[in-house]
């Protein structure tokens, strides 16, 4: 029974010592989530608008407010979201914040989504902070910072996920009209 027993622990280590928390990086080391998508048959106009009208519907942001660069056809502004994140057994509401850029040219836009940070109540920490290099290791040695970490690492994902989506199913919408706004 011993012997079960401590194969049972090893197996549980074992497990944790082979989480990976991997983000994209930036050739700064910074965590970036971008990707190129291609968007035929629309103009950079066309695409410059929808960044827009995706910050005044998602986030309820005047077109006043976003930063908007007509020369670059580029539009970005500081977000959060909150997330709910199960730490030692109990929900935790945590601001997830972010930049998020839409850099739009002829039949392809780019977006950024950079300068990730969560905030609670008693901190902050940057994500390349709380996921970085030791994390794996730190949570092999601590079993309930590993639980933490996995939840974090989960929710942002999602999250992330979430803008992702909301990104792309704005850009894909037919253009708005000046009456839109």
């Amino acid at each position: 029974m011993k012997k079960i027993f401590l194969l049972f622990v090893l197996f549980a280590l074992n497990s944790y010592a082979q989480e990976k928390f991997e983000f994209p990086l930036n050739e700064n080391g910074q965590i970036i989530f971008t990707e190129v998508v291609s968007s035929e048959g629309k103009t950079k106009d066309d695409l410059f608008t929808n960044s827009k009208m995706f910050f005044v519907n998602t986030y309820k942001v005047t077109q006043e407010k976003l930063k908007q660069n007509k020369e670059a056809y580029s539009v970005s502004d500081n977000q959060y979201s909150i997330m709910t994140v199960k730490v030692n057994g109990s929900d935790v509401k945590v601001k997830l914040f972010y930049t998020i850029s839409i850099l739009s040219k002829d039949n392809k836009y780019k977006y950024e989504i950079k300068n990730i940070f969560t905030k609670t109540e008693v901190s902050e920490t940057p994500l390349e902070k709380m996921f970085d290099k030791t994390a794996s290791e730190k949570a092999a040695q601590k079993p309930k910072l590993g639980e933490t970490l996995k939840a974090y690492y989960a929710a942002i994902n999602a999250e992330i996920g979430t803008i992702k989506s909301n990104i792309k199913s704005e850009m894909s919408k037919s253009s708005a009209t000046k009456s839109d706004w």
